[in-house]
């Protein structure tokens, strides 16, 4: 039997080296005169893991992977927490409709990871940490965000639903055997 919980945390450091590697690889051009992306993957990932999960559950492993990454990977482990929670119990109230079609549960992502960065951009903005203004934001960082993200949902959708598969199959052979084998006891 597989151990999806266990499973699906090792999936999602993966998911943040990796986030961390494309920061590493392709840094954020903080003039603004060139444009720049930034990796969410952990972040998709996370959404699509826990949102079949029950409603606590859900705030708590997706609090506990925004903590991991903002401690580990950032340095805002209480704004990655907070969001990561948030987001992650948001994930369950579509969870029908996340269950019907994959162009729901790529918009949906998508949607909360665009939302995840409006409100990262408008508290620094609230704050006094950016001056620049929500298009030049928008241009130079957040369009190719959502490009390059966009393509790595469909990517992780593809992931989690074979290991989902292959999870059902896992756990119905182990409930096959485990018959089998209690059908032996009751003829010995």
């Amino acid at each position: 039997m597989i151990n999806k919980e266990r499973c699906s945390f090792i999936f999602l450091l993966i998911l943040a080296i990796l986030d961390q590697m494309n920061a590493s690889l392709f840094s954020v051009d903080f003039t603004y005169s060139s444009l720049s992306f930034v990796s969410h993957l952990c972040f998709c990932g996370c959404i699509l893991v826990v949102s079949h999960e029950k409603s606590l559950n859900r705030l708590l492993y997706a609090c506990l992977c925004g903590l991991c990454v903002g401690l580990f990977f950032t340095s805002d482990w209480l704004v990655k927490m907070v969001l990561f929670g948030l987001f992650g119990w948001l994930s369950g109230l579509f969870k029908n409709a996340m269950d019907q079609d994959h162009w729901v549960q790529f918009a949906l992502v998508f949607l909360m990871m665009f939302i995840n960065d409006l409100i990262c951009f408008l508290g620094a903005k609230l704050f006094g940490y950016l001056t620049m203004s929500f298009v030049k934001w928008f241009i130079h960082v957040e369009a190719l965000t959502l490009i390059f993200n966009g393509a790595w949902i469909f990517v992780l959708l593809y992931i989690i639903t074979v290991f989902n598969r292959y999870a059902t199959i896992k756990n119905i052979r182990y409930k096959r055997m485990e018959k089998l084998h209690m059908q032996n006891i009751r003829r010995k």
